[in-house]
């Protein structure tokens, strides 16, 4: 049979009333934790606002980038074919170094020389055989500098190009980098933008829900305004046909059934058995916190109230419910049906989980351990 813990049920109630203060909030509160998200909201979309533009802007370099990578890539194949060209000048070039060395090495022999320049008809035609022999030879030392220019300018150029290449490349993939970082930080916080949408949204309904009950900024809740129905005396209500209602004004939260485990020895409320849909009435004048099967690991649905009695603020929690029959911020009496019992969550069988606690003055905004410091028998309050 399932246990519901005070001690999971009540660090929740620390939640749903006011998380984070220990002591009576004021209205004011709320209304600075709406201003306080809706802040961290406008900042989140600025930022990825910004975000965008600097995305946009390494968008439209990644785009010019890649135009120069394009040109680059153009002039290298553009080289290219004048390097065939250049190839086939070369080749011109070497063939007509070969036939001019091979004449050289023809007349390099003294004797032949000697008889080429002596076969001349005049000291004119001398002359002029002399000067051949001497611009073939230049001739040849200029095709063997030009062969060596092409080279070099052709090996030059190819490097400078790859090196433009390379660098573009580089760049283009650095800012490929920080875009996908800043893409990245921006999913993160658009990840977080529902929680915080959240809270304002959760805050301001606060705020709206304690203006409707006439709390202004610096009313403290529940002392100054909204202050929970009190109880005792009988409560608001006879509590109903069959019902057993103690001096206090306190009531047995069901008509009939049977008591089926007691609190103690590690059990921390007390065990109705009845038959599913068996009604379930709040055990005094209170108000409603807690609707839902959130609070418990199993899924149990549950009801929890809040009773004022005699300035003291006494908690009880119904758990396992089939179905319930109020909704948070409700006033409730003790001949109000709040739920019918069941056997949701970690249970062997149809049955009502009561557990209670209570606190001293107007502490709504106490921790779950100060709530759990006042773990009491339901029969304290409740007739068995």
């Amino acid at each position: 049979m399932k246990k519901i813990k005070l001690i999971i049920v009540l660090l929740c109630i620390g939640v749903l009333i006011l998380p984070s203060a220990t002591q009576a909030v004021t209205l004011k509160e709320y209304e600075d934790m709406v201003e306080k998200y809706t802040k961290e909201l406008k900042e989140k979309e600025a930022k990825m606002a910004k975000n965008d533009e600097e995305v946009a802007e390494i968008k439209a370099k990644i785009v010019d980038i890649e135009v120069e990578i394009t040109k680059a890539e153009e002039e290298i194949e553009n080289l290219k074919i004048e390097i065939e060209k250049s190839n086939e000048e070369i080749k011109d070039k070497e063939k007509e170094s070969k036939r001019l060395v091979q004449y050289f090495q023809v007349i390099s022999n003294e004797n032949t020389y000697l008889e080429y320049i002596f076969e001349a008809d005049s000291i004119t035609d001398m002359i002029y055989r002399v000067s051949v022999v001497e611009q073939l030879t230049d001739y040849n030392k200029e095709i063997m500098d030009d062969l060596e220019k092409l080279i070099q300018e052709n090996q030059q150029k190819t490097e400078e190009l790859d090196k433009k290449n390379d660098e573009l490349a580089d760049l283009k993939k650095e800012l490929n980098s920080e875009k996908e970082r800043i893409e990245t930080e921006n999913r993160e916080i658009e990840g977080t933008i529902p929680s915080t949408k959240g809270q304002i949204e959760y805050y301001q309904k606060q705020v709206d829900y304690y203006k409707s009950k006439g709390c202004k900024s610096n009313d403290v809740i529940g002392v100054t305004c909204d202050k929970p129905p009190v109880s005792g005396g009988g409560g608001n209500s006879d509590g109903g046909a069959g019902a057993i209602i103690g001096a206090n004004g306190f009531r047995r939260p069901i008509v009939g059934g049977r008591i089926s485990w007691y609190y103690g020895n590690g059990h921390k409320g007390v065990d109705y058995a009845a038959g599913c849909g068996t009604p379930i009435y709040s055990v005094a004048t209170g108000r409603v916190y807690y609707v839902g099967n959130t609070l418990d690991a199993w899924g149990a649905k549950m009801v929890l109230i809040v009773h004022n009695y005699n300035g003291r603020l006494v908690f009880s929690q119904y758990a396992h419910l089939q179905g319930y029959n109020v909704s948070v911020g409700q006033n409730v009496g003790i001949g109000d049906v709040i739920g019918y019992v069941g056997s949701t969550g970690n249970s062997s069988g149809c049955h009502l989980h009561l557990e209670m606690s209570e606190d001293y003055g107007w502490v709504y905004n106490g921790t779950y351990s100060q709530y759990t410091s006042h773990i009491i028998n339901p029969f304290k309050y409740v007739p068995n």
